[in-house]
């Protein structure tokens, strides 16, 4: 079975392919850019506390992290751009190939991003999600998170160019989007794994998530 990092690696090539050098320098430089801004600075971390937060899911259900962390022994947030990205995409699938598993070692997945909750029920539906997709709006959690950063503006022209809209799919009048981040949290609001990257094409894999659930259970036996 391939990685969701060799999937994402063979979508690239193939969008390379198909995409001029000239447009490919500028993704590529924006990547760069947030690189090396300060950006992980802000980021939540191991040994940090999430904040409590409640947001309603794609079904317009209000879920309560509270609920959450303490119902379960462990849970997994991962948050994500929107359906637009194909990025985005492959991550999803690969963490409903985990659902089951994540559910034999007490732990729940919960994903977040700030597009409009149609968009986010079309999303689970057509791909069949067992799990919740909280709409953030404004992005709020994930600047709790230090993880919200703004589309650069030499990067939005070529979105657009590629039938991206932001815009419509948050419907918040700006470019903001969360940086990929996958946090596993302990019942005490803890983080025990931490997952950010200013480059939207990495994504925490599925089996780091197993193999670190794994591990702490049998430390903390």
């Amino acid at each position: 079975m391939a990685t969701l990092e060799k999937e994402i690696e063979n979508y690239l090539t193939e969008f390379q392919g198909k995409v001029p050098k000239e447009t490919q320098d500028i993704l590529n430089g924006a990547i760069k850019k947030l690189e090396e801004s300060n950006i992980f600075s802000k980021a939540l971390n191991v040994g940090n506390k999430i904040p409590e937060f409640s947001l309603s899911n794609q079904n317009k259900k209000i879920i309560n992290i509270k609920d959450v962390v303490e119902k379960n022994k462990y849970t997994v947030l991962s948050f994500f751009e929107g359906s637009w990205s194909a990025y985005s995409n492959f991550q999803l699938l690969a963490l409903q190939k985990i659902v089951s598993q994540l559910k034999i070692l007490n732990a729940t997945l919960i994903t977040i991003c700030p597009q409009t909750q149609d968009k986010s029920l079309y999303l689970s539906e057509k791909h069949s999600l067992n799990f919740d997709i909280l709409y953030d709006k404004n992005n709020t959690i994930a600047k709790d998170f230090g993880i919200a950063y703004t589309l650069s503006d030499e990067v939005i022209p070529i979105y657009e160019k590629l039938k991206i809209d932001i815009i419509e799919a948050n419907r918040n009048g700006t470019y903001a989007l969360p940086l990929p981040a996958t946090y596993i949290v302990n019942k005490n609001y803890e983080i025990i794994y931490a997952f950010v990257d200013a480059n939207h094409r990495k994504r925490c894999e599925p089996k780091t998530i197993i193999d670190v659930l794994k591990k702490d259970i049998i430390n903390k036996r």
